[in-house]
């Protein structure tokens, strides 16, 4: 789903209907940050398809910087602060909602950090084996912050999930802490890119959960 520009918008459009039908489906406000995710996940895998167009169209060219910028905002900005925000915003004011917020500014620390690295990092994506790579300049010390960011990154997308009320949402942590662990040991330096091939079916768990807590509620 991530090899090439047409698989990628092709994976756009697919998990962009997951992703309308998705938000449709969060008639409660509270639902709608995660209920938003899929339909994100969907802008997310259309900008690289424009990276992928940049390398093998020279009248795209023009736009690969803002493209990858674009889409590694999504990657390592965006998500480690809406995840635990979009839980978050589903409990009652308890220990959970506690955490999770917690948790989202610990997000929020993050994404601001990456802020800073889109800034100064200078990233430049690079095609390696279908897929794309992205780097970009760092220091030893600016190495090592980076591998706290990583943990970072994994406590943040996975733990709400695993703390969350709803139901369903242990699900979504297994197959997304699975999903992290297969493309950090499979494809480490293109994780972001190689993503798109685990987003469709987080997507559709993420509708199959929404579901369920629409009825729930619907039925109070």
């Amino acid at each position: 789903m991530c090899f090439s520009a047409t698989a990628s918008f092709s994976a756009s459009l697919v998990i962009g209907t997951i992703g309308v039908a998705t938000f449709k489906k969060s008639k409660d406000s509270n639902l709608k940050f995660l209920g938003a995710i899929p339909f994100l996940f969907a802008v997310q895998q259309f900008t690289e398809g424009f990276v992928w167009l940049s390398f093998n169209n020279f009248n795209f060219q023009f736009i690969q910087e803002t493209a990858t910028k674009a889409f590694l905002f999504f990657a390592w900005v965006l998500w480690p602060i809406l995840m635990p925000y979009s839980i978050y915003k589903t409990e009652t004011p308890e220990l959970k909602k506690k955490i999770n917020f917690y948790l989202f500014l610990l997000g929020s620390a993050s994404g601001l950090h990456s802020i800073y690295t889109l800034l100064t990092g200078n990233p430049q994506p690079l095609v390696n084996d279908f897929h794309i790579d992205y780097t970009v300049s760092a220091s030893a010390f600016e190495n090592k912050i980076q591998i706290i960011q990583q943990l970072t990154y994994v406590i943040v997308t996975v733990v709400p999930l695993f703390v969350s009320s709803l139901k369903g949402a242990k699900v979504l942590a297994v197959a997304n802490f699975i999903a992290l662990v297969l493309a950090f040991m499979f494809f480490k330096h293109s994780l972001p890119s190689t993503w798109c091939f685990f987003a469709a079916i987080l997507s559709g768990i993420i509708f199959w959960i929404v579901t369920i807590e629409t009825r729930k509620r619907a039925s109070k």
